[in-house]
């Protein structure tokens, strides 16, 4: 007969191991929380503005069922600190060329039609680039000077580095705009 405290610490250390592995499996295949910092997405996201990130998704895209699309808002590690996680829009895909013109962005030589974009500063410009097979162009949506770090200084992004897509802001429940309290939980789309 085992010891009513032996197996008390038993059961404890398994109620552990069981949330443990519970926890893990959560966050590496289903869902996790980002927090947004910095302004580098402003308009559509706001530095404190945590986003739902369906990380299943990701696992998904790497056994070849589905994959990021333009427009997707994307967290990766950033190319400039492995400390830290940014998030940004992937704007071109691989075998785009991408161009900036006065602010504007051109894939292909058409011009892109970008509705999220507030404010466009007509300071960034950026030759024909074409985008490496694996890999995807990312932009921030505050494009303007100093807005954000993204593509135009650290280049393309390897899509197998890419954490997860971005898909409803969750919190804050609610904002103040022009005087009035809204909702603010929304999904968050891909604009193409």
């Amino acid at each position: 007969m085992i010891p009513l405290e032996r197996r008390d610490n038993r059961r404890f250390f398994l109620r552990l191991l069981l949330v443990t592995i519970t926890s893990f499996f959560m966050t590496t295949l289903g869902t996790s929380l980002v927090v947004v910092r910095g302004d580098s997405m402003i308009p559509t996201l706001r530095a404190g503005e945590v986003a739902l990130v369906p990380r299943y998704e990701t696992w998904l895209h790497r056994l070849g069922i589905g994959t990021f699309r333009r427009g997707d808002i994307v967290f990766f590690r950033s190319p400039v600190d492995r400390n830290q996680r940014i998030i940004k829009r992937i704007v071109a895909s691989p075998g785009d060329q991408v161009a900036l013109v006065s602010g504007n962005l051109y894939i292909d030589g058409q011009l892109v039609h970008e509705p999220y974009l507030k404010n466009r500063i007509a300071v960034s410009s950026l030759p024909k680039t074409l985008v490496a097979n694996g890999h995807v162009f990312v932009l921030g949506d505050n494009r303007g000077p100093l807005g954000s770090l993204d593509s135009r200084q650290f280049g393309q992004v390897a899509i197998r580095t890419l954490e997860g897509r971005a898909a409803v802001v969750v919190w804050p429940l609610f904002t103040l705009t022009k005087g009035k309290l809204r909702l603010n939980v929304r999904t968050l789309t891909s604009h193409e």
